[in-house]
């Protein structure tokens, strides 16, 4: 950690200098930004193929193009961002005036999942550079290839002691720098288990934390609803990187009356999304590694696939999966499932829908 140490305390004086707090500093660093991102732009598209088999559509989509926007947006609004606002003051302090200053919090550290590990990463720091910040980055070593390109980026683009990847095993790495180090912010996204253990650590000395998790996100599909456009709304969101998703739907409940012509909707669309074959679909991915193949594959139980349900362990991957007839008791519904795999469940009314929510 001895490095580590050197390294945080390097931002920390670089941020105390008052180096990161004018407008102009800001804007350049965003444009900077900006154009390494563009730079840079086929690279990214090989990494995210190489990790996740993401075409470069996609990774533009939901990595790449989100960024820039997101740049675009910070540089468009930075100057009204850093104005004093204003506000009214009531009786008590009457003649008087007031103003909000928006300041910088100081060194943040920013730590990201594997599952879209160049957005989850990067667009908060967009943030953090716009906030007059410096910033740390903890990209997921299970993204390898994202990983080391992002290293090449950060250091082509900005000075070491504004903003700095550190890399390694994130259960080692993680606790040993919020430990060691007193950070000023700290933007986890990823799982809750991992969360509430960041929440534990930043607790220690009152850190303030954003967590932004997963959970067990339903679809509700009611008898009046137009199935055709249901359903494609719905495998859009579930099997886009291969279910690999923090609010892609978990399961569906559709009203009973419709099920039948639901189930046959779902897979027709599924067929056409993916040419009929997802394992030679151009806009499929894959698992992000063994042990996630693993989990997903055990919730494969072939009394209940409606659809799909086909795997390969050495290609990492899992076909589009549908399953039927699941109780709530079965392992699929006591977390969330974050892979190819949609059970559909039936209600009759609202509040048995709500409940099962619940």
């Amino acid at each position: 950690m001895d490095d580590t140490n050197f390294i945080l305390n390097n931002l920390r004086s670089f941020y105390n200098s008052g180096a990161t707090l004018s407008y102009n500093f800001r804007r350049d660093q965003l444009e900077s930004f900006k154009n390494a991102i563009l730079k840079y732009e086929d690279e990214i598209n090989e990494a995210l193929h190489a990790d996740l088999k993401k075409s470069k559509e996609e990774t533009w989509t939901t990595e790449t193009g989100l960024l820039l926007s997101e740049i675009k947006y910070a540089i468009k609004n930075l100057r009204k961002w850093m104005k004093p606002k204003s506000i009214s003051t009531g009786l008590v302090t009457f003649p008087s005036s007031a103003k909000i200053y928006r300041d910088p919090l100081g060194v943040v550290l920013i730590i990201a999942p594997w599952n879209y590990p160049l957005q989850l990463l990067l667009v908060p720091l967009v943030g953090a550079i716009a906030g007059g910040n410096c910033a740390v980055l903890k990209p997921s070593e299970l993204a390898p290839a994202t990983e080391k390109l992002i290293v090449k980026i950060i250091e082509d683009t900005f000075p070491e002691n504004y903003v700095k990847v550190i890399s390694g095993n994130g259960k080692e790495v993680v606790p040993a720098m919020i430990n060691e180090f007193r950070f000023n912010h700290i933007f986890y996204t990823g799982s809750t288990i991992v969360g509430k253990e960041i929440y534990k650590l930043a607790a220690n000395d009152l850190v303030p934390v954003t967590l932004e998790l997963g959970g067990k996100s339903p679809c509700i599909v009611y008898d009046d609803a137009d199935l055709k456009i249901a359903v494609k709304r719905i495998v859009l969101g579930k099997f886009l990187n291969a279910g690999q998703t923090c609010i892609a739907p978990d399961y569906v409940l559709v009203q009973e009356s419709v099920k039948e012509k639901y189930l046959a909707e779902l897979k027709e669309t599924i067929d056409r999304f993916y040419s009929g074959d997802a394992y030679t679909s151009y806009d499929y991915g894959k698992i992000i590694n063994e042990s996630r193949f693993d989990t997903i594959a055990g919730y494969l139980n072939k009394d209940k696939i409606f659809y799909g349900g086909k795997s390969r362990k050495d290609a990492l991957y899992i076909e589009p999966t549908i399953l039927i007839n699941i109780s709530m008791k079965d392992e699929v519904m006591k977390e969330e499932i974050f892979g190819p795999v949609l059970p559909v469940l039936s209600f009759t009314k609202t509040e048995e829908a709500m409940k099962i929510v619940q």
